[in-house]
């Protein structure tokens, strides 16, 4: 097994090796995996969670992608690996502390759309019942510097809801971003009449985890009760509009709703 350290060594030395990741100099690009857990994760109602990662290069060459650990201790090695065509991987990349905060993975730019993952989290407190639920490899031109809408999340009885923020830059600052909560009618079916009643908001600062490799996590941010956002009221489902508040930032977000007896996962990304 790579342990933590040698991870930290190896994607230092990588993304050293490829140079600064700026705009003015896109040596490579980033994808968020916004999820990676390589040890079980405790969660609530006796559920542990963990996340498997797969990775493969459609293209018909090799495709170095910066931000993925290997084992080869060799000199050589601190560049970052070429992925063989056609090869299903599954590779070891750097979780942030808790797991949950995400992970920049760095393929060369302009070929990020060569590359296919499979991202799934699961409890395995209950794997014989599920294989998991499947979440989205982030790419760069997925973020937005507007708003990002998240539409029809449930505060059904019985399911527990999570919001999870990330932003691109992933430079160490004082950052936040403004979510606003509108309630929506589950039986409206016509395109006109009033705009979706307007809860209320609140302004959340963006956290940054304490490893220090370069361009290895995004700023991050949590919200696990809607009442914080906003009174509730007698809302059925909500949908959430989250935007900068701190200029320059490009976020992406995602809700999941997970059962409270079966943790069973729905997620709720933009679309």
């Amino acid at each position: 097994m790579i342990s933590i350290r040698t991870c930290q060594a190896v994607f230092a030395a990588a993304l050293s090796a490829a140079g600064p990741l700026t705009a003015q100099t896109p040596t490579y690009e980033k994808i968020l995996i916004p999820v990676v857990v390589n040890e079980s994760l405790p969660g609530a109602f006796g559920s542990s969670w963990t996340t498997d990662l797969w990775v493969q290069n459609r293209g018909p060459e090799p495709l170095e992608v910066a931000g993925i650990a290997w084992t080869c201790f060799l000199p050589e090695c601190v560049s970052p690996p070429a992925l063989t065509p056609g090869l299903t991987f599954r590779p070891k990349v750097l979780a942030a502390p808790d797991g949950l905060q995400g992970t920049f993975v760095h393929p060369v730019a302009g070929f990020a759309d060569r590359l296919s993952f499979g991202l799934r989290f699961r409890d395995i407190s209950r794997q014989s019942q599920t294989w998991g639920t499947e979440l989205p490899a982030v790419r760069e031109r997925s973020f937005r510097s507007d708003k990002v809408s998240l539409i029809d999340i449930p505060l059904t009885a019985g399911f527990r809801q999570v919001l999870r923020i990330y932003e691109l830059d992933a430079s160490e600052r004082e950052a936040s971003v403004r979510i606003r909560l509108y309630r929506i009618t589950p039986d409206s079916g016509e395109p006109t009449g009033a705009p979706d009643p307007f809860l209320g908001q609140a302004i959340v600062g963006l956290r940054f985890p304490p490893l220090r490799v370069p361009d290895a996590h995004p700023g991050y941010a949590a919200v696990t009760d809607f009442s914080t956002i906003a009174p509730l009221g007698n809302a059925e489902r909500v949908r959430l509009e989250i935007e900068p508040v701190t200029p320059g930032l490009r976020l992406w977000a995602f809700v999941t709703v997970v059962n409270n007896e079966t943790q069973h996962a729905t997620v709720i990304t933009p679309q």
